[in-house]
């Protein structure tokens, strides 16, 4: 018989608790502390309401398997804050006896009255902490948003009365500003162009603050290549306020600010391309180098893989043929069949035609339908909120008061995600209208024409020989 084994689990909403306050290390200690092994912990930085947690997945799957005696958490809010998924995993560990115990709490008896009682009302309060923190953070975001007021600064900057200003403060061991300092940052990428470059070349030459450091009055430089790409994407640095965005759905918010830009326009553009390039790099091969134009966008109609380059004889004059086949069939690890690994006669310049013909029909299809477009529709769920706000506003009940702002943050997101993805179509039927000039694509380097399709086209699914382009628009 298998021992079955004792294992930990804890969890922190976000990387800045796991980065700055130290939360997951302190759960980490209180479990080996009380006698589980490092190995026998699992953890994650996640939300308490996700169900694709990778730690807590795993501790699910050996309860399944009968390998878990007991889970010993720190509290109950680190396991979950929905209702829904401790019910779920409450019958699992009830199925395959496993006890639970927290660590601040003691030992939870699933199977008594008093136990399932006491775990409903705890997983009802840690939602209800869960939907409380939310509201006030989403308010806090609101009103900085609706006064266009800075949230917070970000490196090389600090605020000073409501305001961002240039840190002028001395940088450790430097006779460099922070703000002097952030601008070796930006110098380091735009020279090297690549994160981890960039990050060894300051680490070099700068001391980079303790990860204890909290950054409370001096926020500490980026010491990962996601910081530094993060910080360099953020809009402060352009002389910009940007806000979170609640969602994945809800585009950022970035308005203009009075604040000093570290970087221009120019270098701004140079950033942004840059990083465009190192996405489309496969295999060390640069940008100007890329030899397939639908890299990233075709994909096998079978599978739902990458559709990848290779090169055959195309006809016994010795001429090299480029044709397109599914990577997955090709490497043979068995996600797709066989005999997808065939090129069925499919020329990137066939598949090529095929997209730009596609493409060129939903112009012409965008163009009609611009001509015969009196007034866009309006969207029903901001006039549903709307409605519901002017008819709790006329209710004048101050209980309602949090209602109503969350209603106002959830509008004013919808209005500005409206704008946004206005302007964004209006780009691409632009771009779309451009396309039927018969000399659009003379000269366009392959690169050049990878990113028109990345920008208009959704996926061109390959199904053995066949071609389905899905315009994004």
């Amino acid at each position: 018989m298998v021992n079955r084994l004792i294992v930990g689990y804890c969890r922190v909403s976000s990387k800045q608790q796991f980065t700055d306050g130290h939360a997951l290390e302190r759960y980490i200690d209180a479990l080996i502390k009380y006698g589980i092994p490092q190995s026998l912990i699992y953890f994650d930085v996640e939300t308490g309401i996700s169900d694709t947690r990778e730690g807590f997945g795993a501790v699910l799957d050996l309860v399944k398997a009968n390998r878990v005696s007991q889970v010993v958490i720190p509290n109950f809010d680190r396991l979950t804050r929905s209702p829904l998924q401790w019910e779920q995993a409450r019958e699992l560990f009830t199925k395959h006896e496993v006890q639970i115990k927290f660590l601040e709490d003691g030992e939870l008896d699933l199977t008594s009255p008093d136990g399932l009682f006491t775990g409903r009302i705890k997983a009802a309060l840690a939602a209800q902490v869960r939907d409380r923190l939310r509201s006030h953070s989403i308010a806090g975001h609101a009103k900085h948003r609706e006064r266009e007021e800075p949230y917070k600064p970000i490196f090389g900057y600090i605020k000073i009365d409501g305001a961002i200003l240039p840190n002028q403060s001395l940088y450790p061991k430097s006779d460099l500003t922070y703000f002097q300092v952030a601008r070796k940052l930006v110098n380091f990428f735009l020279e090297c162009k690549s994160l981890g470059k960039t990050l060894d070349n300051f680490k070099q030459q700068f001391y980079l603050h303790p990860a204890s450091y909290g950054g409370k009055i001096h926020l500490k430089a980026p010491s990962s290549s996601t910081g530094v790409r993060s910080w360099l994407l953020n809009a402060q640095l352009r002389g910009k306020l940007q806000y979170l965005s609640f969602g994945h759905k809800t585009p950022q918010i970035i308005i203009d600010s009075v604040h000093e830009p570290l970087i221009n326009e120019d270098e701004w553009l140079i950033i942004k391309s840059i990083f465009d390039d190192n996405k489309t790099r496969k295999k060390g091969v640069s940008c100007d180098k890329l030899k397939n134009p639908l890299s990233g966008v075709a994909r096998c109609g079978n599978c739902g893989g990458a559709m990848s380059m290779k090169v055959n004889y195309k006809n016994k004059a010795g001429e090299w043929g480029r044709f397109l086949t599914c990577r997955n069939a090709r490497s043979r690890n068995e996600r797709c069949k066989p005999i997808y690994a065939r090129t069925y006669k499919l020329t990137l310049d066939k598949a090529e035609k095929i997209v730009q013909s596609a493409l060129i029909e939903r112009s012409q299809q965008i163009a009609k339908l611009v001509a015969t477009e009196d007034k866009k529709a309006s969207n029903p769920k901001i006039e549903e909120l709307e409605r519901s706000i002017q008819m709790l506003q006329q209710l004048n009940d101050p209980d309602l008061y949090d209602v109503i702002e969350k209603k106002r943050t959830q509008l004013f997101l919808l209005q500005e995600s409206e704008k946004q993805e206005t302007a964004e179509s209006s780009e691409k039927i632009k771009l779309l209208q451009y396309m039927q000039h018969p000399d659009f694509w003379e000269g366009m380097t392959t690169y050049e024409r990878n990113l028109v399709y990345r920008e208009l086209i959704e996926v061109v699914w390959c199904d053995r020989g066949k071609v389905e382009v899905v315009p994004k628009i």
